[in-house]
């Protein structure tokens, strides 16, 4: 049985929607020299570098029609998740090179970002961290691979201080950070954190609607029936436990209308 609030361990995957994962998964491969982690059904995985965080591409369910992951908001420079890279500028001239389509770098005192956009029309951020950074690492070699591993998932969110206290007191989450507009939280001892943007209500319902009820990253849990009992006893809309590719999972509707999903732990053999 687990103990209250820290049934969630990490997150555990970030999901790109693609047309055809067998073909997302050549070209993120190629380009990035990603590793394939696990092939499901309608799904690979992707290892990224040194990072515990898994990128997912999943293809449409049934007659689903594939929509590709836009901006939650494209003019403050806020996707779904990002990459972390030790290279400062971003790989900017690379990428044009290559005829990946990525924004003007927004500058900040602790870190540099961008969008780039694959070919299958998923907006991906990429940071780089300054040494002045609290999320700062030093690369663990000489010359870095082009990302290290998955930075951060974004929330947009209206009441940043009403969403703080519902992801701590109902998942467990941890404040590590908070400022005027945003907060800085953590998941058990997972390197992937969660970075909540207050967006005005315009903003934020169009960003809800932009994601159509999908989760775009997944939280895993060693304890995936308890840990859907006790989301239930806590009033908390969750949908239907489900086993995809040996995997379960189920769905959590937060108050605020974002899709999370929670699977199990599996240990999986890379290769």
């Amino acid at each position: 049985m687990p103990p209250e609030l820290t049934m969630l361990e990490r997150i555990d995957r970030v999901i790109l929607p693609v047309p055809d994962a067998r073909l997302a998964a050549e070209w993120y491969a190629g380009e990035f020299e990603f590793q394939i982690a696990r092939r499901g059904s309608k799904e690979i995985d992707l290892k990224i570098c040194g990072g515990e965080t898994w990128l997912t591409l999943s293809e449409p369910e049934g007659q689903e029609p594939f929509r590709p992951l836009p901006h939650l908001d494209a003019d403050g420079h806020v996707p779904c998740f990002n990459f972390y890279t030790h290279w400062e500028d971003l790989h900017s001239e690379w990428l044009e090179s290559r005829g990946i389509r990525n924004t003007d770098t927004m500058r900040t005192p602790h870190m540099n970002v961008c969008e780039m956009t694959d070919p299958f029309g998923n907006v991906v951020g990429i940071c780089h961290e300054k040494e002045n950074s609290i999320f700062y690492v030093p690369s663990p070699r000489p010359l870095p691979s082009m990302f290290h591993r998955i930075l951060a998932v974004f929330l947009p969110v209206r009441d940043l201080d009403a969403s703080i206290r519902w992801y701590s007191d109902v998942l467990g989450f941890r404040l590590c950070n908070h400022w005027e507009q945003g907060a800085d939280l953590m998941i058990g001892e997972g390197e992937t954190i969660v970075t909540m943007i207050r967006m005005e209500e315009r903003k934020h319902r169009q960003a809800v609607q932009a994601m159509n009820g999908r989760a775009y990253y997944s939280m895993q849990t060693s304890w995936i029936r308890d840990t859907y009992r006790q989301l239930r006893e806590k009033g908390v809309s969750v949908g239907k436990c489900r086993e995809e590719d040996g995997v379960n999972r189920f769905d959590v509707l937060t108050p605020e209308g974002l899709t999370l999903q929670i699977s199990e732990k599996e240990l999986v053999r890379i290769g």
